[in-house]
């Protein structure tokens, strides 16, 4: 079964007051972690703190489960008369 997973994340670059500094940024993270899809983007700007940035939520790409393998033991079949 595929489970889905959602995780959020906050892009900032502080001390930058380039928007397309900051758009950059998301691209770049866009390429890194691959998303299977983003659920909402929000820019936001403190004046206070002067930071500007943006809060993704996203889904985390799919990967499957490792599967533990057990060692088998060894077993000798005993036929019962």
């Amino acid at each position: 079964m595929q489970d889905k997973s959602f995780k959020a994340t906050t892009i900032i670059i502080p001390e930058v007051s380039n928007r397309l500094v900051l758009e950059e940024a998301f691209n770049q993270w866009s390429d890194e972690v691959k998303p299977n899809s983003i659920l909402h983007v929000h820019y936001y700007h403190d004046m206070e703190a002067h930071v500007k940035g943006y809060q993704v939520v996203y889904e985390e790409p799919w990967m499957a489960g490792y599967e533990i393998e057990t060692p088998k033991e060894d077993v000798t079949a005993h036929m019962v008369v």
